[in-house]
């Protein structure tokens, strides 16, 4: 089968775009034939579909005039540079299957419309709440923000900005109206959560419940002596509840914390850790990646999540899962889907510093062999092969349906 993998970035950003080389990867080596399209980017991975790539954008940046600005939200909505350079890209690849994951403002939804065109069967993952909402993490200055769409620009729902917000809700409208995502023939989710959340907002297609695989060498990660340190892994920005963490550890008899990652919160919440009382006891680790964060995830004594959004289905939790780590996390979104509380992991309510000082003291009278086989045991059917099964299930039905459809 000839498959096409569509994401906005093409380096490993985040998870969205682990979930996206995964998926190639799992492919390859079942035989099938991959091609990409995706940004320009400088930390693009090499391919040689890249000369089909559409310009770089940084949506975050400011340093743009006046008139790129328009150009840019113009492009949010309806990218025609996108659709050339995939128009050009069927021509030569003709794949019979595109796989969507973020597309979002880079390429814009309008891509859906050339591949219609072409009648080429689409499945796409949803990493986020991008398709019911203005707001991609349903998450807003410090809270789960569930609206309906246009109350998005009057709540400056977007970055907190009027101008932000009123692009995205116009993008939401306009491809609602045009009706863009009921053109998508099947979407997958990695938690059944994202699916029952996407019901509540009054998305009617069908969505299928696909976990993302741990790569096979998760499973076998090497067993390294335990220390005595509490780890974070993840982005450091405001949904993903640092702040909660440093605040529950200082009051905590907890003797050190580990916080491994980067992100627009970092210099915040290095300054605010300085005010706490037993400073001394938190490190910030910046980046940690590949043979050191194992050893470091490896040797943790615990490894929290303290999200404050609605967490779908995080490789930080299934890793820590499956290295056997003992696992706190808060009871967001899909967390609660893969933590039993006291069996493989510990729950405790979203911003309840309490509750997680509590269970950081209870760690020393946990069993501790018990719960770290419980995690590995709950984590050990998300494979490769599982995967490839469930993806090849929804990939030949959907290329059966439009075979009849013709």
């Amino acid at each position: 089968m000839k498959v096409l993998l569509i994401d906005k970035f093409h380096y490993r950003f985040g998870g969205a775009e682990r979930a996206y080389f995964d998926t190639a990867d799992v492919l390859m080596a079942h035989g099938h034939d991959v091609a990409f399209f995706a940004m320009q980017h400088p930390q693009n991975e090499p391919t040689s579909w890249s000369r089909f790539f559409v310009s770089q954008v940084d949506y975050g940046c400011d340093d743009y005039t006046l008139w790129q600005k328009v150009r840019m939200a113009a492009r949010m909505i309806w990218n025609r540079e996108a659709q050339k350079k995939l128009e050009a890209l069927l021509e030569e690849f003709r794949p019979d299957v595109a796989h969507l994951h973020l597309i979002y403002h880079q390429l814009s939804p309008s891509i859906i419309w050339t591949l219609a065109k072409h009648r080429i069967p689409m499945i796409m993952t949803l990493h986020d709440y991008k398709h019911i909402s203005p707001n991609y993490n349903l998450f807003v200055r410090g809270n789960v923000w569930e609206r309906a769409p246009y109350h998005c620009v009057g709540d400056r729902c977007v970055r907190d900005s009027v101008v932000a917000s009123a692009v995205c809700t116009l993008e939401h409208y306009v491809h609602a109206w045009l009706g863009t995502y009921a053109k998508v023939n099947r979407y997958i989710a990695p938690s059944r959560f994202l699916i029952e959340t996407s019901k509540r907002h009054g998305f009617t297609q069908e969505i299928a419940y696909v976990p993302q695989p741990l790569s096979p060498a998760e499973f076998s990660m090497p067993q390294y002596p335990r220390e005595d340190y509490i780890l974070y892994i993840g982005r450091l920005s405001h949904e993903k509840g640092v702040r909660v963490l440093l605040d529950a550890f200082a009051a905590s008899r907890a003797p050190r914390l580990i916080v491994a990652g980067t992100g627009p919160d970092e210099d915040a919440l290095k300054a605010h850790a300085q005010t706490l009382p037993g400073a001394a006891r938190i490190t910030f680790a910046g980046f940690v990646a590949g043979a050191a964060l194992t050893e470091l995830a490896q040797k943790a004594r615990a490894v929290v999540v303290p999200s404050l959004w609605y967490e779908n289905a995080p490789y930080a939790l299934l890793e820590a899962l499956a290295a056997g780590n003992v696992v706190i996390a808060a009871a967001s979104g899909g967390i609660t889907e893969r933590i039993v509380h006291g069996k493989n992991g510990f729950l405790y309510p979203p911003r309840d510093t309490q509750a997680l000082t509590r269970l950081l003291d209870a760690l020393s009278d946990i069993d501790d062999a018990r719960i770290r086989a419980a995690a590995r045991a709950s984590v050990a059917n998300l494979t490769h092969e599982r995967y490839y099964t469930d993806l090849m299930t929804v990939y030949r039905d959907v290329v059966h349906l439009a075979k009849r459809a013709i």
